[in-house]
């Protein structure tokens, strides 16, 4: 494949007018740039190089580069680049790891982005997303799912058409349209979260501010214990378990104020409204104060972190596959991990409604003056746990496949 390489300034302006294979590209020398291809042609201008490529084509620029793509055929992988990055149309997979501002008009296929140093703007992604440790986010429609965790800024959704989950953003989130479920979990910012057609599933405390969140199914709130929070629920079904000081109920309402605090939130439902604390188990159970019982006994097993190991395991093999294979690699990965948090949270749920009868059935033997046994529900857990883990292992040495792997953590749960 030939090689050709051209010195410019530590920040040279890339423009790639087609690229009608894979396009790789990576950080190399501070004041050259190397071009690697079957087939290119590659002019020198002012500010730096115009590429125009009819086969697979590999770029080493500096890492000031700013970049700008017209039309890529087949995947596209940036990395190390900290320049301003500008991508028209992209018919394959899009790989970008610790980029500079990234603007994006159209995707194809699926994103994989991580480590990103400033925004994100795209118009259309035609594929799954999934985003880790990035700033602001900006996007106007996602045809499948989308994931984003570590965002250091807001998030703005116009529509989604598969599942949305968010998990530990610090600034505000605004979803328009979400056309199935949304998880949100530690949000830092003002929350405006309208026209989910699913179920909107909410956990960890909100900052001082008015928030909102409607959907057309369900909204299940897990509140941390004592954290403030006036609250105004309206569905056809509500079911409140928090401990609320004042309490209004309605028909088809409930208002309602825990502590004092800034924080307001609004919940407006078609389908129920569920509202509990994040933990389950009362203190005393935990912890065998107030009972003369010599038993510690948590019914929850250890089984709500599950999701929380399976996410960081599948991570890091994702990483791994991006590292060493490319995109092709880092899409089953990702798909894998989607489905395997989606199983783990399957299993959470199910742990819980398990945890609720054990705490109900134990309380019924201690009043007959004898406690109940944990061991085996916690050796089943560790067990499950274990074998959890050892399926997404195995999908990494390339063993099973992803959705085989998927029919074995579903099969774990039954």
């Amino acid at each position: 494949m030939p090689e050709e390489q051209y010195f410019t300034g530590k920040a040279p302006a890339i423009e790639i007018s087609q690229c009608q294979g894979d396009l790789v590209i990576r950080s190399g020398m501070e004041t050259a740039v190397t071009v690697k291809g079957g087939d290119f042609t590659a002019v020198e201008t002012e500010t730096g190089l115009t590429i125009n490529s009819l086969s697979d084509l590999k770029l080493n620029l500096p890492p000031q580069a700013s970049l700008a793509i017209q039309h890529v055929n087949g995947d596209l992988v940036i990395k190390n680049i900290t320049g301003d990055i500008s991508l028209h149309e992209i018919n394959g997979d899009v790989v970008l790891v610790n980029v500079g501002a990234v603007k994006i008009s159209a995707i194809n296929s699926d994103l994989s982005a991580k480590n990103l140093q400033a925004g994100l703007s795209i118009e259309t992604i035609r594929g799954d997303a999934a985003i880790r440790n990035a700033n602001e986010i900006a996007i106007q429609t996602v045809q499948g799912d989308l994931s984003a965790r570590n965002i250091n800024g807001p998030v703005h959704l116009m529509n989604v058409s598969g599942d949305i989950g968010l998990r530990t953003v610090n600034g505000d989130v605004t979803i328009e349209q979400g056309q199935r479920d949304a998880n949100l979990r530690n949000l830092g910012g003002i929350n405006n979260v309208t026209g989910i057609v699913g179920d909107i599933r909410l956990r960890g405390g909100l900052a001082a501010g008015e928030h909102i969140f409607a959907a057309e199914r369900d909204i299940i709130v897990r509140w941390p214990a004592g954290a403030p929070l006036d609250f105004s629920a309206t569905a056809p079904k509500i079911v409140n378990r928090l401990t609320v000081d004042k309490v209004v109920e309605g028909e088809n309402s409930l208002t309602g104020r825990i502590g004092d605090g800034d924080t307001a939130a609004t919940f407006k439902a078609n389908g129920r409204i569920i509202l509990k604390e994040s933990n389950i188990v009362d203190p005393k159970w935990e912890s065998g104060e107030g009972d003369d019982m010599d038993f510690d006994f948590d019914f929850n097993f250890g089984l709500g972190n599950i999701g929380m190991e399976i996410s960081s395991q599948i991570n890091e093999q994702f990483n791994r596959f991006t590292e060493q294979f490319g995109s092709k690699f880092a899409r089953k990965a990702e798909e894998a991990a989607r489905k395997a948090e989606q199983a783990a949270e399957r299993a959470r749920q199910r742990a819980e409604r398990q945890g609720q009868y054990a705490q109900q059935r134990t309380r019924q033997r201690a009043s007959r003056s004898y406690g109940p046994t944990a061991k085996s529900a916690q050796k089943a857990a560790t067990a499950s746990k274990e074998e959890q883990l050892k399926i997404l292992r195995m999908v990494e040495k390339g063993i099973i496949t992803p959705a085989e792997a998927t029919t074995l953590l579903d099969a774990l749960e039954t």
